[in-house]
Parts: structure tokens; sequence; C-alpha cells
């Protein structure tokens, strides 16, 4: 807490956890692949300046939603080649080439509109059903590509929609069209489609390049996770109160618990205002002092209750709210049927983070 004294509560990130998740996903690689750190969503919720500078000697290039993240990173001195997965529009193209930074192609009107000079990946849809250009036109993009000599392409791509699906039926006829791909363009510019799934589960789609997302941040979308990934994050609090509650009485909105017995209840100053959902109320344990306690009652705006029956700790002892084996971030979306990548993002930017 010394550290932060205006804050309730703060996110830690683990240099070595990031590192490690970096090498073993590199290990899984062919030889000759390149990689790319996908840092989106300021990496994922996990800090893409300092996530950069950490695993930056092991990837070739990072990735990111759009131009304004792309531009911070620069400015923050990362030198990088960096891939800006969003549309280009009218008021961003000059950034790309002032910032150097790489667009992505997913449209007929973007080869018009990118100014000289800019590098390009060119998006095909192969299913994901979002952005890029239908396969049916490879022959007419692979022409406007040969056409466009003022903007230089640098890649071709796409995403898969279902890598992480244990039957893989929509995962095959993604493959059989990037087939289509490869044979239009391999060996002309580099290709790459494989996500954190494929790239673990399917080895054939590697190509000349892969991208790491959420596997970085220690979280496996397979449907056999490895065990070795692991979480990079976790968020500690600390007790703000710790109060005596009677049998029977009622703890938060609605009374919705009641204590089974006499005991000690703390307040700990994390709520859904910082990223703590609330409707995981009641359903995952924080640790103290090595210790596991149950959350109870609702999750409120600024602060969870945490029932400690016979225990008792002073204020200001720390409160491990996310990261530890019971409650890291893909038990938590577990607990309430979403992704670890919606747990993560949600941690309010508020919420300091730091580097360990």
């Amino acid at each position: 807490m010394a550290d932060y004294p205006f804050y309730h509560s703060h996110i830690e990130i683990s240099r070595d956890v990031l590192q490690s998740n970096a090498r073993y996903l590199h290990r899984n690689l062919k030889s000759g692949t390149r990689s790319v750190a996908v840092i989106k969503a300021d990496a994922y919720g996990h800090g893409a300046v300092e996530v950069a500078r950490t695993v930056g000697d092991l990837y070739d290039m990072f990735a990111v939603a759009n131009v304004t993240e792309a531009v911070a990173l620069r400015k923050a001195g990362i030198t990088h080649p960096i891939l800006v997965f969003g549309v280009p529009v009218p008021q961003t193209v000059a950034a790309y080439p002032a910032y150097d930074l790489e667009a992505v192609v997913s449209s007929d009107e973007h080869f018009d509109q990118l100014q000289q000079g800019t590098a390009y990946h060119v998006e095909i849809d192969s299913g994901m059903g979002r952005l890029g250009i239908r396969p049916d036109d490879l022959e007419r993009v692979r022409k406007r590509i040969a056409s466009a000599g003022r903007i230089t392409c640098k890649g071709v791509m796409t995403h898969f929609a279902s890598a992480d699906e244990g039957d893989g039926v929509y995962m095959q006829h993604q493959i059989r069209v990037l087939a289509q791909i490869r044979d239009m363009f391999g060996g002309q510019f580099p290709l790459h489609a494989a996500n954190s799934a494929a790239s673990l589960d399917h080895p054939d789609t590697h190509l000349d390049m892969v991208r790491h997302g959420i596997a970085l941040y220690g979280y496996d979308p397979t449907p056999e996770p490895s065990e070795q990934l692991r979480p990079a994050m976790k968020w500690r609090s600390w007790v703000a109160q710790c109060k005596y509650i009677h049998k029977g009485d009622s703890l938060s909105y609605g009374a919705t618990w009641q204590a089974p017995e006499g005991g000690y209840y703390a307040v700990i100053p994390a709520g859904y205002a910082d990223g703590y959902r609330r409707n995981l109320s009641g359903k995952l344990p924080v640790r103290i002092d090595g210790r596991w306690y149950p959350q109870v009652g609702r999750v409120t705006m600024d602060y969870i209750m945490v029932w400690l029956g016979g225990d008792r700790y002073a204020a200001g002892t720390e409160v491990l709210v996310m990261g530890g084996e019971k409650n890291h971030a893909g038990i938590m979306a577990d607990a309430i049927g979403t992704i670890p990548y919606e747990i993560c993002c949600g941690i309010h930017t508020k919420v300091p983070r730091r580097m360990v």
C-alpha cells in the first residue's frame, strides 16, 4: 500500500512470467517463423509500454488495435515494427508514414486512402466474418497490390474464428481457405494467420509469422491448456476495515448474505468501478496472509466484503484480489461465463499497473 498512497488497489505484472510465457510459445514455432506480440488494449490490460519493453527481445513485431495505441508506443521509445489492425481512415492515414507504422488493408478503398510510402498488410476474410477482403477476390487483390506502387505490401494475413474450439470443423474450413491464400501469395509476401490457439494447436498454420495474444499473458485458449503458461497479472488491495458481525446479520446491497455465526468480515477497496465484476458476487475467494477467504454479499461500486469467521486482520493488511491459483482471471472468467480477455481488459485504467 505504501507505494500507492492515493490508490486503493494496484496491479502487478510479473516480468519473469511474461518472459517465460514468451519463451515457451517460441519453442512451439518451426525454425524461421517470425513472431508478433499482440499488445492492443493496453496489452490486454497489462500495460502496453512495459510489456513491449519486457518481451521486445523475443518478438519481431508488435500489433495494436489503432493508431492512437501505436503512436503512444512510439512516443515511449518503442522502435519495433508496429502493425495496426484497425481500419485506416482519412483522419489517421498521415500517421502511418509519420510514425513508421504498418497498416492493414481490409477493403479496396484503403489502397487509395493510404499515403505514399506506407507499408501495409492485406487482410483476407477466410471466415471470421469481421474485416477483410473476400477470398473470391484474391486475384483482383493481387492485381491491386501490383498496381499500388506508391505503397508497399509487407504481408498477407487472415484471422481464425474458432482455433480454440475442440471439434475444429470450422477451423478446417478456414484452413482450406488459407491454402488458397498460400497458393496465391506464398513466396511473394510473408503470410500470417495463427493466433495464440492456432500457434499452440495447429502448427500447420504457422506459415511465415504467428501472432501471440492472450497466451503471452498466461491464459491458454486451447481445449487442453498447457501447464507451462502462467498468468502474469496479480491484483492487490488491502483491508480497509475489519468488523464484527452477529449471527444472522447481513452484508451489502439486497441483504443477500447472512452471517452463519458471529465473526469478522473485512471490507476491501476494490469494486465494479475498478473492474471487479458485480456478477462475481459471492463466487470467488481472496487471499489474505496466505489464507483463502470467501467474498460474500454483492460486489459494490468501490468495495467487496470478505468473510473471515474467527480471524481478524489489521487495516492495511494486503489482500490478493485476483491472480492466485484460486482466483486468477481464467477462473474469474469461468465463474461468470466469459473469457479472461474480458476480465483483464475490464480492470479500470485508474487502477495503477507496475512491472515487478
